[in-house]
């Protein structure tokens, strides 16, 4: 396919600077392929790092990593892709030599490098990042194996086996994905925490058994009814906030488990009872985006119903209000589409 001489992208410059510029288009070298982006999701981070409660990395660069889109071009080393090969990509590459890499755990990896870039027409990427997407699944589909990745790996840090019961608090894309992934797993019990309306109703639609409205309803009570006064085995806080966390807290069971998948600001702080922490014996954990979860998560895209999800597509040119929609919550999902 034709490949043009310059893009549009949205380069972030600094703290509620993001601009819409044109630069040229990079031809992919050795082992890259070119990418013409059809889909990329904003992530929570992308507001946290555009209104600058947190710090990454620094700017300029141009940001978006829940890509998916078609193989323009290759550079001479490629073996596995060809042109017009449909592709989710893994942003984040370790660099594959420091002690966590070297222990098994890439997403502590201190040299980690992030190919980050969705928000342009076109991104050149090393091979062994985009993954070709299963027959059937769509590019937009396609941009959630990133945050999908991330949910498998959170699932992966709680004892559940099929037959377990778990909660959700908050049913943002998430959420709502963390919902799809538990049911799937063999959850028989999935009570979701949630202030909006539409959204508990989305989450019921998507899994979950028991929804419950924060602001009216105390979930603890509605999490003991539904669990024969037990608790639930784990519990997972994905808005990142710190009354969500300690909202969290008071959810599990005797020997549970929270896993805290929400990114909250830096200076963000949570209170802490431990003498409730040593009685209950709870692991707490936090999930840093994933291992090695991106492949299994491109291959569970099909098994999954992720249409509803997207329910607002923004072109790149009007990126600001794809923004401004997501920091509204005017959607679970908000796709730009270049």
């Amino acid at each position: 396919m034709a490949v043009p001489s310059d893009m549009l992208c949205a380069v972030w410059r600094g703290t509620g600077d993001l601009r819409l510029e044109r630069q040229p288009v990079e031809a992919p070298r050795g082992d890259e392929v070119l990418v013409r982006v059809a889909a990329c999701g904003v992530c929570a981070t992308d507001l946290h790092l555009l209104d600058g409660s947190i710090a990454l990395y620094p700017p300029p660069r141009i940001l978006g990593h829940e890509t998916a889109g078609v193989v323009a071009a290759v550079g001479p080393a490629v073996r596995s892709l060809r042109p017009g090969d449909r592709v989710a990509l893994d942003t984040s590459i370790p660099c594959d030599r420091c002690f966590y890499c070297q222990e098994g755990l890439p997403f502590l990896c201190e040299e980690r490098t992030s190919r980050s870039g969705g928000f342009a027409e076109y991104l050149a990427v090393p091979e062994r990042i985009a993954y070709r997407l299963p027959d059937g699944v769509s590019l937009e589909v396609g941009a959630l194996a990133e945050p999908l990745s991330c949910c498998l790996h959170a699932v992966g840090m709680a004892p559940l086996r099929p037959g377990a019961t778990a909660a959700v608090v908050g049913a943002g894309p998430i959420g709502l994905l963390l919902v799809q992934l538990l049911r799937h797993l063999g959850v028989v019990a999935c009570v979701v925490s949630e202030p909006d309306p539409a959204r508990r109703a989305l989450a019921r639609e998507l899994g979950a058994t028991h929804v419950v409205d924060p602001r009216s309803e105390d979930a603890r009570t509605v999490t003991l009814a539904a669990t024969d006064g037990v608790g639930v085995d784990a519990v997972f806080e994905a808005v990142g906030a710190s009354a969500t966390i300690e909202a969290a807290l008071a959810l599990p069971r005797r020997g549970g488990a929270v896993v805290i998948v929400g990114v909250a600001p830096v200076d963000a702080t949570v209170t802490l009872r431990p003498w409730d922490l040593f009685m209950r014996e709870l692991t707490i954990r936090a999930s840093t985006m994933r291992a090695s979860e991106f492949g299994r998560a491109v291959r569970l895209l099909p098994a999954l119903r992720l249409e509803p999800l997207v329910r607002e597509r923004v072109p790149l040119s009007e990126v600001h209000r794809a923004f401004q929609l997501a920091r509204e919550r005017r959607a679970p999902k908000v796709l730009v589409c270049p």
